[in-house]
Parts: structure tokens; C-alpha cells; sequence
């Protein structure tokens, strides 16, 4: 995420970019059962850069969803910013991934993400396990990569709301290494008084805080992350392990998610997953995920098995 930031193109041409996701889900919740077709992160953007001189650039970004399953076009929620980059690094600001957000995917923890067996979310179906968010009216700055390592802070203005009026009434905070096979992140985020600037599902989110990471040796990965967080005024903590292991065109996965809150267990899960290269730009996957939870503080006590088959083409 940092990277893609960080280092645009350095034409000032328009880039037409997107991902299609789109897999055939049967779903078991308790005594119902359904199939179904569903758009996974779907989206379309345009972005582009314009070369300033002495090593200035600008750069700006216009990413919005697509619902490849029900044709439902242009829908809001993803980044769009505008912003200046160079040597010293990048700053933005409009909507953008957190650094909260980018430290969570620096880690390395979610090798199947906007899957069933996707990491902070319940088959799809919202944040539960690691909440990670894109902010409205952000203005962020994302370091040059030192030797591996990189840092970014964002502060979101209130705007008069719950949060206040000042300009950095919420703020997110991280850091990030990279280096060799090993890859480390932690992170901060304030959004206590947040009532709609990261969207309806994190109203509740007062604060938290990550760390995590993992280690990838030949074929073979491993990482292992931690949230502690305080939701509605509840504490809770996520425990997130993940394995992956790439063979031919082929990467298998396999991760267990916990979550508790105050020292009652509400969700208890895992995964398994097997996608398939087909290019270097599309691929097909199968995917099951089984989800124990003992708890209505964030839904009904029941179990959650889903069994998916999907397809991802990058353009």
C-alpha cells in the first residue's frame, strides 16, 4: 500500500485500472442455508501523475466499486485523493486507507483477502476480527522507504460532528518494515467520537492498536497479528495465524482468527483455501470457512460455514 503510494508512474497520463472478484457461495448460518453469487471488492479507478519538476510530482486517484454480480455500477466507499510526492515522500488528502489500514495488509496476515476465508471479516460479511478502515477528509503522509522501512500518519478533521472541530480530531498512526522475507508492522488509531467519517459499521470504534507480522522462507509463510481495541466501550482482542504455502501455480492457505471481548470468547474460526494462477493476472480459488461464535454482542449466536469458488481477474 505504501509503495503504490509512494512511487506513482512517472508519466502524467491517465491509468484505467481495476479488479474483478466474483465467486458462488453456499452458506449454512444455523438452520438456514443459501447460495449465492457476490461481488467481492469488485472496482474500477482512474489515477495519474504530472511531473512538477525538480523531482516534484503531482498525484491523484478516483477508485470506486462495481458490483459484477448484480451490474450495479460506480457504487462509493474506496480511495480518492490528490496529493504531492518526491524524494522527501507523499502527502494527500481526501479519502485513503488509514495507516492503521496499511499496516494491517504490511503484515502479511491476510493471503486470501475479500475472500470467505479473508481475515478481519465474518464470510464476507463486515468487520469482526481486525477492523481496519479508509477515512473521508483524510490529509496523510506516507514516508520514502528507509532501507525497508517506512512510516505514515494521517489526521481526519471532525468537521463539527461527535469528534469535535479541530483539525486533527481522529488521527492513525504506523510503521512498517519490509526486508528479506520478513515483514513487521505497528500501528496506532484514535476514533473516539467518530460518528460516520470512516462509515456506519466503525461508529463504535473508540481506539486500538496492531501489531503483527510475518516471515516467508522459499515457498513457505508465516504471520501471526494482534488487535487490541475498545468497541462501544467494550475491550476486545483479536489473535489472527496464518500459513501459506506455494507450489507450481498453486498457494495454499490456511489461518485461525479469535476474537474475545472482555474475556468472553465471541468468535472462534478458520479457513482453508487453494488459488490457482491461471496468468499473471487472473486466477481461481476455492475457499471454506467455519465460524464458531458464542456471543450476541456483535450478531446472533450461531455458526457460520460457508464453502466458496471464485475467479479474480486484475486489469
Amino acid at each position: 500500500m505504501a509503495v503504490a503510494v509512494a512511487a506513482p508512474a512517472a508519466n502524467a497520463g491517465v491509468t484505467i485500472y481495476g479488479k474483478v472478484h466474483v465467486s458462488v457461495d453456499f452458506t449454512e448460518s444455523g438452520d438456514d442455508s443459501v447460495w449465492a453469487v457476490k461481488s467481492r471488492a469488485s472496482r474500477i479507478g482512474f489515477k495519474g501523475t504530472e511531473d512538477l519538476g525538480n523531482g516534484l510530482s503531482l498525484v491523484w486517484k478516483a477508485e470506486t466499486s462495481y458490483d459484477f454480480a448484480d451490474g450495479g455500477a460506480f457504487g462509493g466507499g474506496r480511495n480518492a485523493y490528490i496529493g504531492l510526492t518526491g524524494d522527501w515522500g507523499t502527502f494527500l488528502y481526501g479519502r485513503h486507507d488509514t495507516p492503521y489500514k496499511m499496516a494491517y495488509y504490511a503484515t502479511g496476515i491476510d493471503m486470501m483477502s475479500d475472500t470467505t476465508i479473508d481475515m478481519n471479516t465474518l464470510s464476507g460479511s463486515g468487520d469482526i476480527y481486525f477492523n481496519q478502515v479508509r477515512a473521508s477528509n483524510a490529509i496523510a503522509y506516507v514516508s520514502p522507504n528507509m532501507n525497508g522501512l517506512t512510516f505514515a500518519g494521517a489526521i481526519v478533521p471532525g468537521e463539527g460532528s461527535a469528534a469535535g472541530d479541530g483539525l486533527n480530531d481522529l488521527y492513525s498512526v504506523s510503521a512498517m518494515y519490509s526486508n528479506e522475507g520478513l515483514k513487521l508492522a505497528v500501528a496506532y488509531e484514535n476514533l473516539e467520537g467518530d460518528s460516520g467519517t470512516f462509515g456506519s459499521d466503525n461508529d463504535w470504534w473508540d481506539e486500538k492498536i496492531l501489531i503483527g507480522g510475518s516471515y516467508t522462507m522459499n515457498d513457505m509463510t508465516i504471520a501471526l497479528a494482534y488487535q487490541d481495541g475498545e468497541f462501544a466501550g467494550t475491550s476486545t482482542e483479536a489473535l489472527g495465524l496464518a500459513f501459506g504455502y506455494k507450489f507450481g501455480n498453486n498457494k495454499l492457505v490456511a489461518n485461525y482468527r479469535y476474537l474475545e471481548a472482555e474475556g468472553y470468547d465471541v468468535v472462534d474460526s478458520w479457513g482453508i483455501g487453494l488459488n490457482h494462477s491461471l496468468s499473471k493476472r487472473s486466477s481461481a480459488y476455492v475457499a471454506y470457512a467455519s465460524h464458531s461464535l458464542d456471543s450476541d454482542i456483535f450478531v446472533d449466536n450461531i455458526d457460520v460455514d460457508q464453502f466458496s469458488v471464485g475467479m479474480i481477474h486484475n486489469f
